[in-house]
């Protein structure tokens, strides 16, 4: 049996087999696996994955709040400068203190602290000689009884507290006509001299006790009147006129003479040299 077989021109008219029908399959299935994948938003690009490393190695030690590095130091100065104000005032206070205790007048009036240290009564030749404290003496006398020099409740205080010797003198100054009764009085000791002298401002100011003039007599009310109480002994003094009456107690020139009395002479020259034992 023999088979037709198609000449040449009988294959040029048979079509070919499409391909395109092979193809378009499989365009279709990659655009089903494209649109099954995930889309990245517009304008970010997928960064490729990095490996997890522990965050421990990454954490940074926390620092502590920066801090002036001059404040501790600022305290620490002024500590020490109160500190060392502290040691001079200590130091100078300390000083205060020797000084006073090295004070020659303090030292020496230990020695005329009582009549028990100071036993050798006073004299005229040593309290009131001639021209003592440049006045003219007129009169000078030293006495056992101390009630002569004083009235009133002075009288029971100066025997009260051991009173032994009333040495008395009339000053005149010069230039002036003014008449001065001045008087040193020896007590027991300086507890008793200081009693006295803080009795002496009530019972003038009072009018219950005062000084007497040289004769005795009683000074007017309103007289100028001085005192002053150094180791065991009262000094004091009496300004009047001429003829014993009182003078105006604003005139200038009775505090420059209590003053120059009182302090100058019978204090810082009769009795520091009697503590002195010059």
């Amino acid at each position: 049996m023999r088979y037709a077989t198609p000449n040449r021109s009988a294959h040029r008219a048979t079509s070919a087999p499409d391909l395109t029908l092979l193809v378009r399959p499989l365009v279709l299935f990659r655009t089903w696996l494209v649109r099954q994948a995930p889309r990245p938003t517009a304008g970010q690009h997928r960064q490729p994955a990095r490996p997890r490393v522990h965050t421990r190695l990454l954490v940074r030690p926390r620092r502590h709040a920066w801090r002036e590095p001059h404040a501790t130091m600022h305290l620490l100065t002024r500590g020490l400068a109160a500190l060392i104000v502290l040691g001079i005032c200590l130091m100078l206070g300390f000083l205060i203190v020797s000084d006073e205790g090295r004070d020659p007048a303090a030292a020496t009036d230990r020695t005329i602290a009582s009549r028990a240290a100071d036993p050798s009564p006073l004299t005229v030749a040593e309290t009131f000689p001639a021209g003592a404290a440049g006045y003219q003496v007129e009169n000078a006398v030293a006495e056992t009884d101390c009630t002569v020099a004083v009235t009133g409740a002075l009288r029971s205080e100066l025997s009260g507290y051991g009173c032994s010797q009333a040495v008395r003198a009339t000053l005149a100054v010069p230039d002036s006509g003014y008449l001065v009764t001045a008087g040193v009085l020896n007590l027991a000791d300086t507890q008793s001299a200081n009693a006295v002298a803080d009795r002496v401002r009530a019972l003038v100011e009072t009018g219950d006790g005062s000084f007497t003039a040289m004769t005795g007599a009683q000074i007017p009310s309103g007289t100028p009147v001085g005192w002053r109480a150094r180791g065991h002994y009262l000094l004091y003094c009496v300004i009047t006129g001429p003829a014993g009456e009182p003078v105006p107690s604003g005139e200038p020139l009775l505090g420059q003479i209590t003053s120059h009395l009182l302090d100058d002479y019978l204090s810082d020259l009769v009795l520091a040299r009697r503590a002195s034992g010059s």
